[in-house]
């Protein structure tokens, strides 16, 4: 008499093993190349590059508020952190309160705010690969408006810092009011250029319409929306 069970057939069982081990191989995979969770850092998922959540720039404490990639053409060049004072940033973002990450990822004034909140601010850029100076200085550098003497003064700080080699950081400051920006490179002020039109227009470079990372700025409106701006 029949069991009301059907046997499954030694061909069966060896196939559905097999599919079985091909998906707890996939599984290892994907574990294997996803960015580890480190507890007080965010990471980007492009580059695997961590950031820390919170950093003290010249005796003030910044928060981390997005992570995103910088690439040239297809090739990950770096990620970037971007920090700002948590404080007068939350309070000039009062009027986007309850908007979705992607209303504020298009809404060029909820950029034009953090961009104008009276907090100082940051960008740290780690490197995800090798890239000359000469190279990094001319793309910091190419800021619409600024003169030419600044520009040639960020130009020549940055060269002289050397070649940027996988790993490296260099940072960007703003104090409040931005009316110059530092670049740091292992807690060395390398330089500071004065010149508002400079230092403004490098903060647009990264929170403008034409930013140079666009993750950048949907990971600042991500986070934004799910803590600061949540409803």
């Amino acid at each position: 008499a029949s069991s009301g069970i059907m046997a499954i057939s030694e061909g069966t069982q060896r196939s559905l093993l097999g599919m079985v081990v091909l998906v707890v191989s996939y599984m290892s995979l994907v574990k294997q190349n996803t960015p580890a969770a480190k507890e007080g850092y965010t990471t980007d998922a492009d580059t695997g590059i961590a950031f820390p959540n919170t950093v003290r720039v010249d005796g003030k404490g910044l928060t981390l508020l997005g992570v995103g990639v910088r690439t040239k053409v297809v090739v990950n060049v770096y990620s970037a952190g971007f920090y700002a004072e948590a404080g007068p940033v939350a309070k000039d973002l009062k009027s986007f309160k309850g908007r979705t990450a992607t209303k504020l990822a298009g809404d060029a004034a909820f950029f034009k705010a953090i961009q104008m909140a009276p907090s100082a601010k940051a960008v740290i850029l780690d490197f995800a690969r090798a890239v000359g100076a000469a190279k990094v200085a001319e793309a910091l550098s190419a800021v619409p408006g600024a003169k030419a003497k600044p520009r040639e003064e960020l130009q020549a700080c940055i060269t002289a810092r050397g070649d940027l080699k996988k790993g490296d950081k260099l940072m960007l400051s703003w104090p409040r009011g931005a009316e110059s920006v530092s670049v740091k490179s292992k807690q060395d002020t390398l330089c500071t250029v004065k010149d508002a039109a400079l230092a403004k227009g490098l903060l647009t470079m990264y929170l403008g319409g034409s930013a140079v990372s666009p993750k950048l700025k949907s990971s600042i409106a991500k986070i934004a929306a799910e803590t600061t701006l949540a409803a």
